[in-house]
């Protein structure tokens, strides 16, 4: 609408009512919103106060993080022992094993994303990130396509089927057109992952294992290849493999979340992009989110939030570690007493201009200003 127009609009407002028939229908529409109803929920979006310590204990975390391992291997390492196979077969895994990219961002921040609906508030500002690498998941990939959002890397951890749709069903574009444009992007994808889907991807693969806690389990991996040893510590997760590939291959300093909500949001949406996950709100455990509001999880994503808090605290090795939750949103470090000063919680524009002002340094010399 043009200035004029709007002059014309707001004159064409003036005739129709009086000053106070006008101030009598603002007040009653300020009433309106003001007003409380049963079908209301009142939200508080400010971060929690924080707290010194998690009200579950290093060990307890790890314990619960792992709580699922063993029924997670007994359901699915035969078929991950096949893939492995196949996969050993089709390409050389060691000549492209992921450890080519080490060091790659030393000492340098990296964001990490997963497929939590807060992306739906934030994921706008990745595209703003300067040089700020960005290591996502795998089931973004559409979703970021559309967006115009370019990660540095994709991470895939999960071995089932399903995993080939969630590449292109978040998109509003065609499947063959999301596989024809990952003729430019890089891949970082499990030994035991679907080889169909590596089949479709037509841009660079880079390979990882994971460590089982299956001691026969193990052996027979090694057997495969003769040693295949680029190891990820991931959590049973993909985030997971995302946080070790930045921090321990990349060589990422602060690592920024975002997209980690590990939960459904207040209107039950588990990602930025409507999926089947939505229609599964069933068998659901209560939480408390950054903000200090309800919401609602499956167990194993709680365990998923404890492994990330344990790593947080130092992780098996009692190595440092520098956290900044910029989901805006979820459970990850969040408890009803508040949330844990290990993790951090900040905006992603915040988190960015913490990289960025340098940027504006130029610009601030010309007009005599101040950075800050």
């Amino acid at each position: 609408m043009s200035k004029k127009t709007e002059i014309a609009a707001d004159e064409k407002i003036e005739k129709m009512y009086s000053e106070t028939e006008l101030q009598e229908i603002i007040s009653k529409h300020q009433k309106e919103i003001a007003e409380i109803k049963q079908t209301h929920v009142k939200m508080d979006l400010s971060f929690q106060w924080y707290i010194p310590r998690s009200p579950i204990n290093k060990n307890q975390l790890f314990g619960q993080a792992c709580s699922s391992d063993g029924i997670t291997v007994k359901s699915f390492v035969a078929q991950w022992l096949e893939h492995f196979k196949q996969n050993n077969a089709l390409y050389d895994l060691k000549k492209d094993s992921v450890i080519s990219e080490a060091k790659k961002y030393a000492m340098r921040p990296i964001i990490i994303a997963g497929s939590g609906p807060s992306l739906r508030r934030n994921g706008m500002f990745l595209k703003q990130r300067g040089e700020i690498p960005l290591v996502s998941c795998l089931h973004n990939y559409a979703y970021f396509e559309d967006m115009g959002i370019k990660p540095d890397y994709y991470v895939n951890l999960d071995a089932q089927a399903l995993t080939i749709d969630e590449v292109t069903n978040s998109g509003s574009k065609s499947a063959e057109y999301y596989w024809d444009s990952t003729k430019d992007k890089v891949l970082v994808t499990a030994v035991h992952c679907n080889p169909e889907l590596h089949k479709k991807w037509k841009g660079k693969i880079l390979w990882y294992q994971t460590i089982i806690p299956d001691n026969h389990a193990m052996q027979q991996f090694a057997e495969i290849t003769g040693g295949f040893d680029m190891f990820f510590q991931c959590g049973g997760n993909a985030l997971g493999s995302c946080l070790y590939l930045a921090r321990a291959v990349l060589g990422g300093g602060s690592i920024g979340f975002v997209g980690a909500d590990f939960s459904f949001s207040y209107d039950k949406k588990f990602h930025p992009f409507d999926s089947d996950y939505d229609k599964k709100f069933d068998g659901v455990m209560a939480c408390t989110d950054v903000f200090g509001n309800r919401v609602y999880t499956w167990q194993s994503y709680f365990n998923f939030k404890c492994w990330f808090e344990y790593q947080s605290m130092g992780g098996e090795g009692n190595n440092p570690q520098m956290f900044v939750n910029c989901t805006e949103g979820g459970i990850l470090g969040a408890y009803p007493e508040g949330n844990i000063i290990s993790i951090p919680q900040m905006t992603l524009v915040n988190f960015i201009n913490l990289y960025s002002m340098h940027l504006n340094f130029d610009h601030c010399i010309e007009k005599k200003m101040l950075l800050f």
